[in-house]
């Protein structure tokens, strides 16, 4: 009996891929991730979100690309955030949870902060091109100097 019992084991071992895909999706999907909520967070405020969007990149340069920076913007606002990507990754959506005030203060701090993300990637930007011009036209005017009589 040992022994069946190790063939057969030694079978599943064997799957083809397609036959480990279809064992994949029969298995239940994971739950959701459930977040606690913080002992300083009044559940009342949890009826009336306040719910916005970002591009994706100006959401990891505000939160990090792991969301690391979230716990503490929540501690220091005194607001829940929740940030969920949307729109085939380009898009984030973001949750506001708190009093109508802590909201908006909130809201307006993260828009503050993408628009002056937005404006350091556009000046990079701008340096780049102006780096790139510079090149070009100087080792153009080096091929066409002319020696002076």
């Amino acid at each position: 009996m040992v022994d069946d019992a190790g063939s057969a084991e030694s079978q599943r071992d064997k799957l083809t891929p397609a036959r480990s895909l279809e064992r994949l999706l029969r298995l239940p999907l994971p739950p959701p991730q459930i977040r606690i909520r913080p002992w300083w967070f009044p559940v009342q405020e949890l009826r009336d979100p306040l719910v916005f969007y970002l591009e994706a990149w100006q959401a990891d340069a505000i939160f990090g690309p792991d969301r690391a920076i979230i716990p503490e913007m929540e501690w220091m606002s005194q607001a829940l955030l929740t940030v969920d990507i949307v729109d085939s990754g380009n898009l984030v959506e973001i949750t506001v949870f708190g009093r109508p005030r802590v909201q908006n203060r909130v809201k307006s701090m993260l828009l503050g902060l993408a628009w002056f993300h937005r404006e350091h990637r556009a000046r990079a930007e701008k340096m780049k091109h102006l780096e790139e011009n510079l090149k070009a036209r100087a080792s153009h005017s080096h091929t066409l100097q002319h020696p002076i009589a």
